[in-house]
């Protein structure tokens, strides 16, 4: 079930964007695709860091080189982290989607550095038929839901509704990262989620192998 619908925004992107900071910065995949239809890469003369894997073998795809491969556990406190060793990155331009959760932009200007934004695209839920709603919640309610991003679990909520939520919640979940699961709980999920590693489609599925192999005490096992 697509929970995100991402859709571009307004946004100028130019050489000159690229080049006036010392470091770019790729937040996601998607990030990266929006930014390539408004100036094809590779970019020449920029150094580029990807916050998660997925986004680093895209732009190496692309043919853009990476500063520094992504750091485990691939998010916005990793990159800090490391940023905390390179004194010589005094300019950053973020290249996102709008909103987020805006950790980096928000701490770099504390350790003195000019950040410059860039929104190429927006997350929005996606309409889903109450047709659609019945078959998943009431007619063949999964044993597990696989949950890629917080965008994606607060907008399967509103698509389920008041009245599938408990349905919803009696669900266990397998996320990609701790801060996702504390969500779930303060959402009212039942049980508590699976965190995947590592983060993607690998460790998504070795989460779920693990849940459905789990012993019987799991609520994963017995449904």
């Amino acid at each position: 079930m697509p929970c995100i619908d991402i859709l571009p925004v307004p946004c100028e992107l130019s050489i000159q964007d690229t080049t006036q900071s010392d470091l770019v910065i790729f937040t996601s995949r998607n990030a990266v695709e929006f930014a390539h239809n408004l100036l094809p890469m590779p970019w020449e003369n920029v150094s580029v860091y990807a916050i998660g894997r997925a986004t680093g073998r895209i732009l190496i795809k692309l043919g853009q080189q990476l500063i520094q491969e992504p750091v485990e556990p691939y998010n916005s406190e990793a990159f800090l982290s490391w940023h905390e060793t390179q004194t010589s990155i005094k300019s950053v331009l973020i290249v996102k989607g709008v909103c987020g959760r805006g950790l980096i932009e928000s701490t770099l200007p504390e350790r003195g550095v000019t950040v410059v934004v860039k929104d190429v695209y927006k997350r929005v839920t996606p309409v889903v038929g109450d047709a659609e709603r019945q078959r998943v919640f009431v007619e063949n309610p999964p044993h597990i839901i696989s949950i890629t991003s917080d965008d994606v679990l607060r907008n399967l909520v509103n698509i389920a509704g008041p009245e599938y939520a408990d349905v919803l919640h009696s669900i266990p979940l397998v996320v990609n990262s701790q801060r996702c699961a504390d969500t779930a709980a303060r959402l009212g999920f039942d049980h508590s989620a699976k965190v995947a590693y590592p983060p993607g489609d690998q460790g998504q599925m070795a989460a779920i192998l693990e849940q459905l192999n789990g012993d019987s005490g799991n609520p994963f096992t017995g449904q």
